[in-house]
């Protein structure tokens, strides 16, 4: 008789995912800090203000991706998720509209994915030279004994 193979979905791991979220949204916040302590708003800057915060958001997601070791798809929609869900405070502190909290959800979803794209870029090991073995062997000394 075969043996049947069934496949188990291992449970997602949520304190590193909630770690995750909290990581992103943390440096996003300070970076945000930063940006308008620079005088630098998407009232003042338009044009460069969504850039950079797609940068930024990206470079804390990579950050919190690397912290975390989490590379799942599961996981990262998980983390957008709470992400997104985290920055519906905004509303409730009525800095933003809800159809915006709503129409955000496009602009995570890009982040979280610039900073998987980020991370795997950031992970992957520097190319060796062909001549790396012949410089090692070359300076190795010999001993005779």
């Amino acid at each position: 008789m075969l043996a049947r193979m069934t496949l188990q979905r291992e449970p997602l791991p949520w304190r590193a995912i909630v770690r995750g979220v909290m990581i992103a949204s943390g440096m996003t916040f300070l970076a945000g800090v930063l940006l308008a302590a620079l005088g630098i708003t998407p009232k003042i800057d338009p044009g460069l203000y969504p850039l950079l915060a797609l940068l930024v958001g990206a470079i804390s997601v990579a950050v919190a991706l690397r912290r975390t070791d989490i590379t799942r798809p599961a996981c990262l929609a998980a983390m957008g998720v709470g992400i997104w869900l985290l920055s519906g405070t905004a509303v409730l502190l009525d800095v933003q509209s809800l159809a915006g909290w709503f129409q955000s959800s496009i602009s995570i979803a890009a982040t979280i994915l610039l900073g998987r794209l980020l991370r795997s870029t950031l992970n992957e090991t520097p190319v060796q030279s062909s001549y790396a073995p012949i410089v090692r062997s070359m300076t190795q000394t010999r001993r005779n004994v």
